[in-house]
């Protein structure tokens, strides 16, 4: 999950202000889906409470802050949320109901990130069923409105832009997939009736165990609309902590790129280039998720007026 208190955030540090009070959620299933990931559902005491996300939308999860190893430090670092009694991270659920939600909570222990691993994994390994957590939402500016509306609102103004494309691309790494899988899930479920556009995907993981159970879902949606509708793209970054990682070629059972994502946009077949004049039904939109550079990465994909860049990250809350 992304941190709620950063200088990334463009505000004061610790500002955890929101338009919603967090409300207690239950949880009501708890499953390790892959090693160093948890999948968590959280319920509510009537539908009227629970968030109600659009697709992209995301949730803030609380829990009790803690103090690092070395006084005034996190992992070797300043601790930009010293003081505070509490902290938060952002999620976007993997799946939603009436009244509940799912996230995939990955777990940063002490030997991923010495000498503290991550505030919340360490509340997160503590949560069992039956326990109560603090949570509030909707929060985010990008969104899917459904029949092929993608929506940015400015984070001040609240002016919103809709980009209606016939191809999208959206690329990510690590946690940042279940952002990818939330809306690929979303316009794959809508009427062709709806125009949907085609899904361009190319995804970056750092272990084959933690892409299982986003592979799942994403092959299944290949599966199920064919080449026209979704393309999938994956690759094993050779960077990384994990055995897998390390491999130069394919371990056995990984059948795609063993790479970063850079070899991955040079090499894959990218959305056609738009030949139209651009603006809000744009032909092509091209979506990053996650860290900074992924955004960078995707600037150097060629575009023209018909295509738009949106960094789902670069304002989170308004």
């Amino acid at each position: 999950g992304q941190p709620c208190c950063t200088e990334r955030d463009g505000r004061a540090l610790g500002d955890m202000r929101s338009q919603l009070q967090p409300l207690d959620a239950r949880v009501i299933q708890r499953e390790e889906v892959a090693p160093g990931l948890l999948r968590f559902c959280f319920a509510w005491r009537s539908a009227k409470l629970a968030p109600k996300l659009l697709p992209g939308e995301h949730l803030k999860v609380f829990a009790p802050n803690l103090v690092g190893e070395v006084p005034g430090q996190w992992c070797g670092k300043a601790d930009p949320e010293l003081g505070l009694p509490l902290v938060c991270r952002r999620y976007t659920p993997i799946a939603s109901g009436e009244a509940w939600h799912d996230i995939v909570v990955e777990v940063i222990t002490k030997t991923r990130a010495s000498l503290d691993g991550g505030k919340f994994s360490r509340y997160a390994q503590t949560l069992d069923i039956g326990d109560t957590v603090s949570v509030s939402g909707p929060h985010g500016l990008y969104s899917y409105g459904g029949k092929n509306r993608f929506q940015r609102r400015a984070p001040f103004s609240g002016t919103e832009e809709v980009v209606s494309p016939s191809h999208v691309a959206m690329v990510a790494s690590g946690v940042a997939v279940t952002t990818v899988i939330r809306l690929a899930s979303a316009i794959a479920a809508e009427s062709p009736a709806f125009s949907p556009p085609t899904m361009w995907l190319f995804l970056a993981t750092d272990s084959v165990e933690a892409a299982a159970p986003h592979r799942k879902v994403l092959e299944g949606l290949v599966e199920r609309l064919g080449p026209s509708r979704i393309r999938l793209s994956y690759t094993l970054e050779r960077q990384g902590s994990s055995p897998q990682a390390r491999h130069k070629s394919a371990p056995q059972g990984w059948p795609y790129a063993v790479g970063d994502l850079t070899d991955l946009l040079a090499s894959a077949e990218l959305p056609p280039t738009p030949s139209g004049s651009g603006g809000p039904s744009s032909q092509r939109l091209v979506l990053t998720f996650g860290a900074p550079a992924t955004k960078k990465l995707c600037e150097d994909i060629p575009r023209s007026s018909g295509t738009a860049l949106w960094h789902w990250n670069d304002e989170l809350d308004d």
